[in-house]
């Protein structure tokens, strides 16, 4: 594994715990395409989100703080389960193969 990966990571995992401290109500935090070094992107369950039968992933350029294009989506668990189920497609380049699950239980212990 290169050190640029192992820095996406370590990033990735800060990222998703800090996410979970601010946010009560989200329930887990998918990594998308894991292998993808040139950018983060999550899916992130909350039934708190407005649903709206779409995955629309919003964009952050690179900071100091996160030095990775990141793509960040909301999803309610149902919209989730209807991702699961080829229901609702994925961002385009998007796939759950090899993706990553964080819970709260896992990122919090």
């Amino acid at each position: 594994m290169s050190q640029n990966h192992n820095h996406l990571e370590s990033v990735v995992e800060k990222l998703i715990h800090e996410h979970f401290e601010l946010d009560e109500s989200l329930e887990k935090v998918m990594w998308i395409n894991p292998e993808k070094t040139s950018e983060i992107r999550l899916i992130q369950i909350t039934a708190e989100t407005i649903p709206t039968g779409d995955v629309l992933s919003f964009y952050f350029a690179p900071s100091d703080e996160i030095p990775f294009p990141l793509f960040l989506a909301q999803v309610t668990p149902e919209e989730w389960q209807q991702v699961l189920r080829d229901e609702i497609p994925l961002p385009e380049e998007w796939s759950l193969e090899n993706h990553k699950v964080f819970s709260r239980e896992m990122v919090t212990a």
